[in-house]
């Protein structure tokens, strides 16, 4: 991977063919439309047009619908077929982490088939299987949680809650262990530190910095797509550089912006394959909404 990128540039919105299923699941199931196209404003600026975001936006639902269509059936799929469905790249960034015996950190997002794609490429990474750990909070739907967490298992993927996660994480490093991080959403204060995550300051979880500075662990950025053929790919980047300070809450912040700028370039390879839907920059929602709120009052049409 490049090194992190310090500026706040703007950034390039793309030309996208969303696709019939896209453009139906657009139209017909709106998913958090709003919130979906604030975010990519947030992103590609308020001046992007109209029609490439409308396109992106429709190619991500179409996105969404075929990993929703993959998940429901892979019950149904042959072991040959499942092998078949996820290739690796740049492994060697594992073995290369892995030499340092600190064990490692993978930062990741939600990107691509991001509940298909890691079943099944790890399996492509042998003398790693049961070493993997992903830390996570627990789906609401328990039928949900209780399905996503049998297939993990199944795959030889642990789970870690991630509510009281600090213990089990430092003795599955200690252990040599590969600890995943889901560090694209929006972190209560109390967890989080506010750092910018494309130009917007957005809070954002600590828990990955002050491991990494506490143990010494690499941490390996990871992503997960779709080929246009339909197979995946699961592809590691090279370790992150060490960024230190002398104060330790600079370090902090430091690193988790690093993070963030990692995450960034992730999201540009396939912008259409990130999970746009979350309210990622909820303090930016809470300014604008207050703003259209402020303007509807100024123009008597709020009581």
């Amino acid at each position: 991977m490049t090194p992190v990128r310090i500026d706040t540039a703007p950034v390039t919105l793309p030309a996208m063919a969303p696709g019939l299923l896209g453009r139906i699941v657009y139209r017909l199931f709106p998913v958090r439309r709003r919130v979906l196209l604030d975010n990519l404003r947030i992103v590609y600026g308020e001046d992007a047009p109209p029609g490439r975001l409308r396109a992106l936006a429709e190619a991500f639902y179409g996105h969404l619908a075929r990993s929703l269509l993959e998940c429901a059936m892979l019950p149904w799929l042959s072991a040959r077929k499942k092998a078949s469905l996820v290739r690796i790249e740049n492994g060697g960034a594992v073995a290369e982490a892995a030499e340092r015996r600190k064990g490692i950190l993978i930062l990741t997002g939600h990107f691509g088939n991001w509940e298909v794609a890691p079943l099944f490429g790890l399996a492509r990474l042998p003398l790693y299987r049961g070493r993997f750990h992903f830390v996570r909070r627990p789906i609401r739907a328990r039928w949900v949680e209780r399905l996503v967490t049998r297939r993990f298992h199944a795959a030889g993927i642990h789970v870690i809650p991630k509510k009281g996660s600090l213990e089990r994480i430092l003795e599955r490093l200690a252990a040599g262990d590969i600890v995943v991080f889901i560090l694209d959403q929006h972190a209560a204060p109390k967890d989080g530190v506010e750092v910018e995550f494309f130009g917007r300051k957005a809070s954002t979880l600590r828990s990955l910095a002050v491991i990494a500075l506490a143990t010494g662990a690499p941490v390996v950025p990871a992503a997960c797509f779709r080929e246009p053929g339909g197979g995946h790919v699961l592809r590691f980047e090279d370790p992150l550089p060490p960024v230190d300070a002398e104060d330790p809450d600079e370090a902090i912040r430091t690193r988790t912006l690093q993070y963030n700028r990692a995450l960034e370039q992730l999201i540009l390879q396939h912008p259409e394959q990130w999970l746009w839907i979350h309210r990622r920059w909820k303090e930016e929602s809470h300014r604008k909404r207050s703003r259209r709120r402020n303007r509807l009052a100024a123009q008597g049409k709020l009581t």
